[in-house]
């Protein structure tokens, strides 16, 4: 996929060398060619130049390289999980969840806190009749 780039040349004088450096990851060779053993890619640049200077040359503004890959058998993708893998591995964290929740239910981390009972005795009101006021 080309990736175009600017660059700013301030202090442009005679000449100039540009560089461009670009990786290939191997787990991105792996993804998106996967059936292959070798690839062989082909690196295509070209230089544009935009200025205000009139006798501005550019010689060789493009240029292309090619580039040959070898897959490395000993990094190889895996193939993917087996289907039964993921529900064993539900049933699991759920065990373990329920675990968890019942040593702490043993241990008493879900009880309430209980008022403590005043240490001052307490006194009921009794209703007298009229009368008998």
């Amino acid at each position: 996929r080309c990736q175009p780039f600017r660059c700013p040349l301030p202090s442009f004088q005679r000449s100039a060398l540009l560089r461009a450096r670009g990786r290939l990851w191997n787990s991105t060779f792996l993804e998106e060619f996967l059936a292959v053993t070798s690839l062989e890619l082909i690196v295509r640049a070209s230089v544009s130049v935009t200025s205000s200077i009139q006798n501005l040359v550019l010689k060789d503004g493009s240029t292309q390289i090619a580039v040959s890959i070898y897959l490395d058998p000993g990094m190889a993708v895996a193939a993917g999980l087996p289907w039964w893998v993921v529900p064993l591995a539900v049933l699991a964290g759920i065990l373990l969840l329920a675990l968890l929740v019942i040593g702490l239910w043993k241990l008493g981390f879900f009880r309430r806190a209980r008022a403590v009972p005043p240490a001052v005795p307490q006194y009921h009101a009794v209703k007298i009749p009229r009368e008998e006021r």
